[in-house]
């Protein structure tokens, strides 16, 4: 475990666990990791330290970041905090590869454990603002965009900021990162630039001292796909084409059904913030939903 201030730290990994300690033997886990293995390695490092694991801070409901929640609560009896709307995923996980599959019942693909994770308990909902748990007062930073729910944790000038930005070697591996709403994230990014921090944790990569740098890289992703999407409609088009323009632009190479999906749902994202914009419109043509350029 990587200790930052005397109560705060973090276990390393593909998805970075922060560690708020309540008192000299409570801790709290900020998510869990994306597996059972993760969890526990996170948990072996918390009592190495001298703590056990009390309660668990969800950021948002994908199952690379609450996948070690029922491994940790099994064994610990942790409570967790999750997120309003999120929180409905982490108790009922295939909601997710529901919504990605157009509400319906997902096809294998879509059934693996890098969609679908073990179910979590949720014992409180969390909501912007104070959160206070033991001793500890930690504000709660809403970023909605990457899910409909996310947040980010700040305590002692720690934030751990979930996915609101990712490093540049995802964004390298994945020009679009995955949105539910465009909106949403260009105003969270903006947000969480302004939360006043000595040190961002992001779910990915390494600290960050500022996140001024990271959040310009990540703005910069989403404009480029709302030019794709945008210069994708000159005439009308139905999705399909639509997808396959914003995929060649991009340079965005699929190679299994659920990176497919992920992609859709964010070209969906930016075709409903294109439209509410008034940048695009959608009509009718030839019994399906085609956009245009206004």
């Amino acid at each position: 475990m990587e200790r930052i201030t005397g109560r705060v730290g973090y276990v390393p990994g593909g998805v970075n666990v922060g560690v708020i300690r309540l008192d000299d033997r409570a801790a709290l886990m900020v998510d869990t990791g994306g597996n059972e293995s993760n969890g526990l390695r996170a948990l072996k490092a918390i009592r190495a330290e001298g703590s056990d694991v009390t309660g668990i801070l969800a950021t948002h409901a994908h199952a690379d970041h609450f996948g070690g929640n029922a491994a940790v609560v099994k064994r610990t009896g942790a409570a967790v905090w999750a997120p309003e709307i999120d929180e409905a995923i982490l108790r009922h996980p295939e909601l997710l590869p529901t919504l990605l599959f157009g509400g319906a019942s997902p096809p294998a693909p879509l059934r693996g454990r890098f969609l679908l994770a073990t179910p979590s308990p949720v014992d409180h909902e969390v909501a912007a603002g104070p959160l206070r748990i033991g001793n500890i007062e930690i504000d709660v930073i809403p970023l909605p965009g990457h899910s409909p729910g996310q947040v980010g944790y700040l305590v002692d000038g720690v934030f751990f900021c979930a996915d609101i930005v990712l490093p540049p070697e995802a964004l390298g591996k994945h020009p679009v990162p995955y949105l539910v709403s465009v909106g949403n994230h260009l105003d969270s990014l903006s947000r969480a630039e302004a939360v006043p921090h000595h040190l961002a944790i992001p779910g990915h990569g390494p600290p960050l001292d500022r996140l001024g740098e990271a959040v310009a890289a990540n703005r910069a992703v989403v404009e480029r796909l709302l030019d794709a999407v945008a210069g994708a409609v000159l005439t009308p088009l139905p999705f399909w084409p639509i997808m396959t323009a914003v995929q060649e632009t991009l340079g965005i190479t699929v190679t299994d059904p659920a990176g497919y999906y992920l992609v859709q749902s964010s070209v969906y994202a930016a075709l409903a913030h294109l439209e509410d914009d008034g940048v695009i419109r959608q009509e009718i043509v030839a019994n399906a939903p085609a956009w245009v350029r206004v």
